[in-house]
């Protein structure tokens, strides 16, 4: 199965497995740039429409938590859906970044993930997206200021396009450093990924 699935909770094996298991290139990963983040960082592409990304949130914070000492763990939302809707493919990148913002983004994307996953509500409009944030005490006032911000606009933007330079194919999809890019159908468990991450985290 290519990606992660809740399941794996129930299946963790111990991490001494894996120590000294041999990770190697274009099996377990892609070299996808030539230049390394200033510091170590773990990126986790994503999309709040994509049910496998909604599984594996119930993971990040056992991934960030087993990351080596001084790793960032961020996220960057892809703009590819949902398909043939421009306006809320990059709405919905401008409504992450909204959340960033706001210090909402844990909260947010757990609204939105359970809007779109467990309870059926298409966000197939920018009106739509925003009525998640009126939901969960953002005004009006303030949505409209964060969506038309010209410096939000242009990180979006910036952000829609990561997807691509990186060569991701998939979400979700782990990047270390900005140049190592998780092949996520390669390992076998969480145990397995983390131990994949951090051995990127250290080259």
């Amino acid at each position: 199965m290519r990606i992660l699935t809740i399941c794996l909770i129930l299946t963790l094996s111990s991490a001494a497995l894996f120590a000294q298991k041999s990770f190697e290139e274009g099996k377990h990963y892609e070299v996808v740039s030539d230049q390394k983040t200033a510091t170590p960082t773990v990126t986790e592409f994503f999309s709040l429409y994509c049910g496998h990304c909604f599984q594996f949130e119930a993971l990040v914070d056992t991934v960030k938590a087993s990351l080596v000492k001084g790793a960032k763990f961020e996220k960057s939302h892809v703009n590819y859906m949902p398909r043939n809707n421009p306006e809320v493919q990059l709405g919905i990148v401008k409504a992450f970044i909204a959340m960033q913002d706001l210090g909402m983004q844990k909260e947010l994307t757990a609204q939105f993930f359970a809007a779109i996953h467990m309870k059926g509500i298409q966000i197939d409009s920018v009106d739509d997206i925003k009525q998640i944030f009126l939901a969960n005490d953002v005004s009006e006032e303030k949505f409209q200021k964060l969506f038309s911000d010209p410096n939000l606009i242009k990180r979006a933007i910036a952000m829609s396009t990561l997807w691509d330079e990186k060569k991701v194919t998939n979400v979700p999809t782990l990047v270390v450093n900005g140049m190592y890019k998780i092949d996520m159908g390669s390992v076998a468990s969480l145990d397995e990924l983390i131990s994949l991450t951090n051995f990127l985290l250290k080259k």
